[in-house]
């Protein structure tokens, strides 16, 4: 098969994937906004740390925006602290010139967490992909958190992340992340969190 031949049909394979993603995700953050109890059982990892790289690039023919986070913590404890964990996520950062008068455009879909160097941030991440390997956060932008000044939100400024939540037990400060919408204190939230995986194990 010539080179031009296979690189247009691995640009036509990658161009679907994203399109089905995409119409996938689009689908599933309409109909399905999950809570936080939600996000720590779809977890396979919830790490705080810094985002210390983000780059992109092909694999296997296939668009990719590769995040290393410096991990402070896992409330999950299966990664290590004051390690690197890097991932590789489904899309590139943005359109790229191939050289050859043509535009790649296969971004990162909608809905899908962005990420930039120098963020402080939770994020809860899902499990791998078993063929690609790639991976992303649970409810894709719902558990991407960005912390500043002590306070914590998601893309959606938290909207829905407490829906349906069981509030016995809480204690005077987490319920009342429930009843302030918005961002919310870092240190309720994650105190918050290590209850929830202990509730859940």
């Amino acid at each position: 098969m010539q080179i031009g031949k296979l690189f247009s049909r691995i640009s036509w394979l990658a161009a679907f994937v994203a399109a089905l993603a995409l119409s996938t995700t689009a689908h599933a953050m309409k109909l399905k906004n999950q809570n936080l109890k939600e996000l720590v059982v779809a977890s396979d990892s919830i790490l705080m740390g810094n985002v210390t790289k983000v780059t992109d690039g092909f694999q296997d023919g296939l668009p990719f925006t590769e995040v290393t986070i410096r991990v402070g913590s896992d409330a999950k404890k299966k990664v290590a602290d004051d390690s690197e964990y890097t991932f590789r996520q489904f899309g590139l950062l943005k359109p790229r010139s191939m050289g050859n008068g043509k535009v790649y455009l296969g971004v990162t879909p909608e809905g899908f967490a962005k990420w930039n160097e120098g963020e402080q941030v939770v994020a809860f991440m899902y499990k791998k992909a078993g063929v690609t390997g790639f991976q992303t956060t649970a409810g894709m932008a719902q558990g991407k958190f960005v912390i500043t000044e002590d306070k914590a939100a998601n893309a959606f400024n938290n909207f829905g992340l407490f829906n349906d939540m069981d509030t016995a037990g809480m204690t005077a400060e987490e319920q009342n992340m429930l009843t302030n919408p918005g961002a919310v204190s870092f240190a309720v939230f994650m105190g918050y969190v290590g209850k929830l995986v202990e509730e859940t194990k």
